[in-house]
């Protein structure tokens, strides 16, 4: 039967019905992108709450490099600060323990802590209110209306040692993160919940100055710690045999290269050059110069340890007319030392002034006393 429509258009029943799936196509398809958009948001949000996550990692890491140099800083300054002519002996104590006591470890160890716990904090507070995230941080949560600093970390968390002589290692515990998006509706919560790495984090103490010097010289010296850059090491450096100066690579009448280089260092100031400083495994670490140790009193592993020349007689009225040598350690225990000859004449610092070491030294170094 065929029927007519208001419009006066007739159609048959079967028209009608073949109308029908294309309505009920649309009205899913319409449900299938309301899902979609659902699915994209959950998707994206995910990606955005592990991003945070990952950031959180970067950052502990990274605040943990900063804030450990800047405490080393802070302990060379320490000491620099108090020496007076009431306080010649400013150093840190000798306590064993990296978290109590007044050993040098200790102050960087807290101060690290102090600064790595404000930043963290404060790092996590900025992503909370830039994304909406939730973030708990070693369970504890921050709260992102708050001004207070957490304390995410306890200075028995963090582990200081040390591998070579121009930095040092800060092993940082695990802990866990979690964090979790905001949702108003309920229905879409994402979090993230994991464990931190435990992460050795590499401080370098390359340019800062030795307080050691400064005191034992009567602030007549001022080293900085740079690296000598002609040493290669070949072997374990903690039995001895792991290394070459090259002192004495090429040689001219009264001169040794590269022991010429090592006199110059890095850096000259109106105080004349400064002297590089090279691995020793009979010298002292960067620690055992925070704390005035010996290398018979040292706590530090050999191949931690380092020296450096002090290529100006600072202290003559101590020496008197004894002959004493360069080698820093040696200069303030007083060690007597000879000259070195290149080609028939003596061996001069930068400063004209005959250059002394130890026979003992000098076989440590792989010099000659003549060549």
């Amino acid at each position: 039967m065929i029927k007519m429509d208001d419009k006066g258009y007739a159609f048959a029943p079967m028209a009608f019905l073949l109308m029908v799936p294309v309505v009920v196509l649309a009205v899913s398809f319409n449900g299938v992108i309301g899902e979609l958009n659902s699915i994209s948001s959950i998707a994206v949000g995910g990606d955005v709450t592990a991003t945070i996550a990952h950031n959180i990692v970067t950052a502990v890491e990274q605040d943990t490099a900063d804030a450990g140099r800047y405490s080393a800083m802070m302990a060379v300054q320490t000491i620099i600060n108090k020496t007076n002519i009431y306080d010649n002996h400013p150093f840190f104590g000798k306590t064993g323990s990296n978290s109590t006591g007044d050993n040098s470890k200790a102050f960087i160890v807290k101060s690290t802590v102090d600064m790595l716990n404000k930043n963290i904090t404060e790092t996590c507070r900025v992503l909370e209110q830039q994304t909406g995230r939730d973030i708990y941080i070693n369970n504890l949560y921050v709260d992102p209306t708050s001004t207070d600093t957490l304390n995410i970390f306890e200075p028995n968390d963090l582990e200081l040692y040390q591998k070579d002589p121009f930095g040092f290692y800060i092993k940082v515990k695990s802990i866990p993160i979690k964090v979790v998006q905001r949702d108003a509706s309920q229905n879409n919560n994402q979090s993230v919940q994991f464990d931190t790495p435990v992460r050795d984090v590499y401080v370098s103490i390359e340019q800062l100055e030795d307080p050691w010097i400064w005191v034992m010289t009567k602030h007549r010296n001022s080293s900085v710690i740079y690296r000598y850059p002609y040493y290669t090491s070949s072997g374990a450096i903690s039995d001895g045999t792991g290394g070459d100066y090259h002192f004495a690579d090429n040689v001219a009448p009264g001169r040794l290269n590269y022991l010429w280089e090592c006199f110059l260092g890095a850096n000259v100031t109106v105080m004349g050059p400064r002297p590089y400083y090279f691995s020793d495994i009979y010298g002292l670490s960067f620690f055992d110069r925070l704390e005035n140790r010996t290398p018979e009193t040292s706590g530090s592993p050999p191949e931690a340890r380092m020296s450096t020349f002090i290529i100006y007689d600072v202290l003559e009225e101590d020496h008197g007319l004894r002959p004493t040598s360069m080698l820093d350690h040696e200069y303030f225990e007083g060690v007597e030392g000879s000259v070195i000859t290149a080609q028939g004449v003596t061996v001069k610092t930068p400063s004209g002034v005959e250059f002394l070491i130890s026979p003992t030294y000098r076989g440590y170094l792989d010099l000659q006393p003549t060549y």
